[in-house]
């Protein structure tokens, strides 16, 4: 394993939903103890709204703004805000800002693993076609169940 990855670097690179995300950290690393991933992601870009069975998941800005929306309370994040989000707890996020770039980790390690199976693969320069970045809701719930993350309903919205 790497204990150090640069900047423009991750142990995994790939396009999911709108944008970009690079492993940072993954159980390999780590010893199964967490993992932690870049995410790029555009104006309006969200997650359906999700409960992990088997981790905690932070969520740390480092560009942007991003609105979290956990359990019915909705929180405003901006460049250094940072949010723990329990195992169990319902949870979604919407980007707000042009971009936002993010650090996300889970704790324990293993739903990380989900972005590889069915993102895909990033090469510097190119972007893939938009219907090839996301596949079908039921082919992502059923992916994301394998990792014990549940998908409770849609996606926030602006």
């Amino acid at each position: 394993w790497r204990e150090v990855v640069g900047p423009a670097e991750g142990l995994a690179d790939v396009w999911w939903k709108t944008g970009r995300l690079k492993l940072k950290a993954d159980a390999g690393a780590t010893g199964g103890g967490f993992s932690q991933v870049e995410v790029v992601d555009p104006l309006g870009t969200a997650t359906p709204l999700h409960l992990h069975h088997d981790a905690e998941e932070t969520f740390h800005i480092l560009e942007g703004e991003v609105t979290l929306v956990v359990g019915d309370q909705k929180h405003e994040l901006g460049v250094g805000g940072f949010a723990l989000i329990p195992r169990g707890v319902p949870h979604a996020y919407l980007v707000r800002s042009d971009v936002a770039r993010m650090l996300v980790t889970f704790s324990p390690s293993g739903f990380e693993r989900v972005f590889a199976d069915i993102g895909v693969p990033a090469s510097d320069g190119q972007e893939p076609p938009p219907d090839s970045v996301f596949p079908p809701m039921d082919e992502v719930v059923r992916a994301f169940a394998r990792y014990g993350c549940e998908i409770l309903g849609p996606p926030p919205t602006l």
